[in-house]
C-alpha cells in the first residue's frame, strides 16, 4: 500500500496543480443593421411563408440568400405599418400572409442568371405568356428592388377563422397581365379582395405596384440602403 501511495501521490499533486483550461470562446451572433428588424417581433400575428426559401416560386428552387432563414425581415417603419394593417384587418376577421419581405441583393443576381439559362420548366405555371426576357421587359423583376431596401413585402389576405387564403384570382409570382391589381377578367369578389388589400395597405402608408396585386412598399420610401446579407433567423436586433 505504501508503494502504491508513493506512486500515485505525485500524480495527484500534479493534477491538482494543473491549470484549468479556459472555456472556448463563442463567436457573437451577427448583428442586423439597426434600422431593420424581424417582423415577428413587431407583429407576431402575421403569418409568414417565404416562397424563395423553397421550390414554390418562378425559378423553381431556393434562391441565393434564402437558404439559412425563414423569418421575415423589414425596415422598422415597414414592420410597424404591417402591424397597423394587421390590426385593421383583424377587426374584419382577416389577416396578412407574407410571401417575401427583405430580399438580399444577391437574389436579384440569381434571378438574372436564371433568366439566361435554357430552363423553362416553370413557365406554364408562372410566366405562361412571356419569355424569360419578357419578365424583365415587362418589369415584373428588375436588377434592383425595394425588397433589398427592406421596405417592400409580397402579401395576401387570409381568413383568420379558417386559415385559408382569400381568392385573389391568381397566385403569387404569376408574372402575367392578369396579376394587375385591377384586371377586367376577375370575378367581382376577386377584384374586391384585391382592392381591400390595396386600400388597407394604402391607409398605413404602403403603396401597391399596380402590375402585381401582392407587392407593396413604403411610400415615400425615405432614406434607403441596399442590403445583401443572407437571411438568418438568429441575427441580433439592435435597439
Amino acid at each position: 500500500m505504501k508503494k502504491l501511495l508513493a506512486l500515485f501521490l505525485p500524480l495527484m499533486l500534479l493534477n491538482q496543480c494543473a491549470p484549468v483550461p479556459a472555456p472556448l470562446a463563442v463567436a457573437p451572433a451577427p448583428a442586423m443593421p439597426a434600422e431593420l428588424c424581424y417582423l415577428d417581433t413587431v407583429a407576431p400575428g402575421i403569418r409568414v411563408d417565404l416562397k424563395y426559401c423553397g421550390y414554390d416560386n418562378f425559378v423553381g428552387r431556393p434562391i441565393d440568400g434564402y437558404t439559412e432563414g425563414r423569418r421575415a425581415i423589414l425596415r422598422k417603419d415597414a414592420a410597424a405599418a404591417m402591424a397597423r394593417a394587421q390590426k385593421q384587418l383583424k377587426a374584419k376577421g382577416l389577416g396578412l400572409l407574407v410571401w417575401d419581405a427583405y430580399r438580399p441583393h444577391r437574389a436579384l443576381q440569381d434571378f438574372y442568371n436564371w433568366s439566361k439559362n435554357a430552363d423553362d420548366s416553370t413557365r406554364a405555371e408562372f410566366y405562361p405568356n412571356i419569355t424569360k426576357r419578357g419578365i424583365y421587359e415587362n418589369r415584373y423583376i428588375g436588377l434592383t428592388s425595394e425588397h433589398s431596401w427592406g421596405i417592400a413585402v409580397d402579401i395576401t389576405l387570409v381568413d383568420l377563422k379558417t386559415g385559408k387564403e382569400l381568392d385573389m384570382g391568381g397566385r403569387h409570382d404569376l408574372l402575367d397581365e392578369s396579376s394587375a391589381t385591377v384586371y377586367a377578367g376577375l370575378t367581382p369578389q376577386q377584384q374586391a379582395n384585391r382592392l381591400l388589400l390595396r386600400d388597407t395597405m394604402a391607409s398605413v402608408g404602403m403603396r401597391n405596384y399596380s402590375k402585381e396585386w401582392w407587392h407593396y412598399f413604403v411610400s415615400p420610401p425615405g432614406t434607403c440602403h441596399r442590403y445583401d446579407f443572407p437571411l438568418n433567423d438568429t441575427l441580433v436586433e439592435q435597439k
